[in-house]
């Protein structure tokens, strides 16, 4: 069964010269849980006007606690922040939902259902209700404001909507120098990506996280450049020394056998470990003192002191993790003409724009600056076999010297004759082996 919208209704908000009238509906989409019982998803829509153009969702009931209503970014600050406007909505909404009732229910366990996403699950004393709903909304104010409007977002998403004037779409496509030859007799270049950011979600079930959206999804903008000279690439990794003595090891098997074992196992695994540690000294009867008393004392080198020798430290280099790559580019653009002179304008506010971090409306938050795709692209336009292939990245640093070579100099209309661009990325991910692929030999491309 597909979803059923009700018909809409007119519902004023505000008072005084802020007073107006809004337009909303309730969209019911009926789906299954994982018992295969039938539940509702309940929306709340709202149109530009009484003939329903331009409806979008605004708002959903919570399924755990359908009397909440959680509200989205389509929702204007005349609904976010005004509870006298939230519960006029939602008393309209129950009786929207009671209207196209029939057309989503067959029988009593889909009524019950339908009743309680819908906030109604004691449907037949509406006056009850209402009581019940008014005393829950005086005592539970604070946390019904906590849970919707702009704090919703702010406290889940860390985010909410984006202060006016924030160029999140929008950046537009430009080449340097014009002349740049593209096609199948062009000549190769580098091209950058301006990427919407998106954070990777969390998956409880392989406990790591999600991959992001693909980067031709969230493309807001392009800037293309011949490959400038100095390109270069480098992988690390970092390793450690580690170091466990034999008494260390002892230790360890004592905590794991408890652990796993219970304290009768860690216990054996004690007995165990002296009667080994003692025979390992033999005859030498000062050494075996000498350990104890320090492990005593928490003098840990009293069989340095008492010997001149030390425990086997079993020194071993491990591996600790992976780094981040960093690339650095730098492009000399000198302008020809008046045209060419407007496209660096543009390349350059395009850089510096997309690496500004982005302030919230409520400028309580920042959100993460837009990323980048970087690829090296042959005369043909596809990926470049014999370079290497980026990550997404996050533009970390990004200059202009507006005098590179040495003197203040201008053209007549002001611009200057040549501009210095300097930048550096950062992968947002490591690079990983199966990163590579494994199908069949070795392709003939360096890949990553």
């Amino acid at each position: 069964m597909s979803a059923v919208t009700s018909k809409l209704n007119k519902i004023s908000i505000g008072e005084g010269k802020d007073k107006k009238s809004i337009f909303t509906g309730t969209k019911i989409t009926p789906t299954t849980n994982a018992d295969g019982n039938k539940i509702y998803k309940v929306e709340i829509v709202q149109y530009d006007n009484a003939n329903g153009d331009g409806g979008r969702v605004i708002g959903e009931r919570l399924p755990n606690t359908p009397n909440i209503i959680k509200w989205n970014d389509n929702a204007s600050d005349d609904i976010f922040l005004n509870p006298k406007a939230q519960n006029s909505i939602k008393s309209a909404s129950k009786t929207q939902a009671n209207s196209i009732e029939e057309q989503l229910v067959t029988n009593s366990a889909e009524s019950r259902a339908y009743n309680q996403s819908n906030g109604s699950a004691n449907k037949g004393n509406e006056a009850d209700n209402s009581q019940d709903e008014a005393r829950a909304s005086k005592e539970n104010a604070a946390a019904v404001n906590s849970l919707t409007g702009k704090a919703t977002d702010a406290l889940n998403a860390g985010a909410g909507k984006a202060a006016a004037g924030t160029r999140e779409s929008g950046f537009g496509s430009y080449v340097f120098p014009r002349s740049l030859r593209q096609g199948t007799d062009g000549q190769d270049f580098l091209k950058f990506d301006m990427l919407k950011y998106e954070p990777r979600d969390f998956d409880d079930k392989s406990f790591s996280f999600k991959k992001r959206t693909d980067t031709n999804k969230r493309t807001i903008g392009t800037v293309i450049l011949p490959i400038p000279g100095g390109i270069q690439d480098g992988q690390s990794v970092s390793f450690g020394d580690s170091k466990m003595t034999p008494l260390d090891m002892a230790k360890a098997n004592i905590a794991l056998s408890t652990v796993s074992e219970g304290f009768g196992a860690g216990i054996d695994a004690a007995g165990g470990a002296a009667s080994n540690l003692a025979a390992s000294f033999g005859d030498n009867k000062k050494a075996l003192a000498a350990v104890i008393a320090g492990m005593a004392a928490g003098a840990g080198d009293m069989l340095t002191r008492t010997t001149g020798a030390v425990t086997n430290p079993n020194m071993e280099l491990l591996f600790n993790g992976p780094d981040l790559r960093v690339f650095s580019f730098q492009f000399l653009l000198a302008p020809r003409s008046q045209d060419e002179a407007m496209e660096i304008m543009k390349i350059l506010r395009f850089f510096k724009q997309g690496m500004a971090p982005i302030r919230t409306k409520s400028r309580l938050f920042l959100k993460s600056p837009h990323t980048f795709q970087l690829s090296y692209r042959n005369s043909k336009g596809q990926d470049h076999k014999f370079l290497n292939k980026f990550k997404e990245c996050a533009l970390q640093s990004f200059g202009v010297n507006y005098t590179p070579n040495g003197n203040y100099s201008t053209y007549e209309d002001g611009v200057m004759t040549a501009y210095q661009m300097t930048m550096t990325y950062k992968e947002l991910n490591p690079i990983y082996n199966d990163d590579y692929g494994n199908s069949g030999s070795l392709p003939q491309e360096i890949g990553f």
